[in-house]
């Protein structure tokens, strides 16, 4: 885990950014969960860019969502939820409310999920 500079890791990520915004915006979405599982990659060997990991988890999730994968999404809401939390916890918060908004509506998610997954 590199916690210095790196300026082709750092190229590497805005590279990878540029390619899931055109991905999101194209709503390709095994595209979007490919790159969000390399840029969660990226982070385990480049600290320094303080990538929002969760946010990619909860992308995954809406992806799989959307390719109706259920049980995938389900699972991917559940790291997003868990690693929202984590961040909460040991991270130092501009506001007390950082984050909750998104907490709160993947806890809707994976109750819906839940229930659905129980239906069929």
């Amino acid at each position: 885990m590199s916690i210095e500079w790196n300026d082709k890791d750092f190229d590497k990520w805005q590279k990878l950014r540029n390619k899931y915004r055109e991905a999101k915006k194209e709503n390709n979405y095994k595209k979007v969960i490919s790159l969000c599982e390399t840029i969660i990659d990226l982070d385990k060997r480049a600290k320094f860019i303080c990538i929002m990991t969760p946010l990619f988890l909860k992308d995954i999730a809406n992806a799989y969502y959307k390719l109706g994968e259920m049980s995938k999404s389900l699972k991917y809401y559940e790291l997003a939820l868990d690693s929202f939390v984590k961040f909460r916890a040991e991270n130092k918060l501009n506001k007390p409310t950082d984050w909750l908004n998104d907490i709160d509506k993947i806890q809707k998610k994976i109750e819906m999920l839940k229930n659905k997954l129980t239906i069929f």
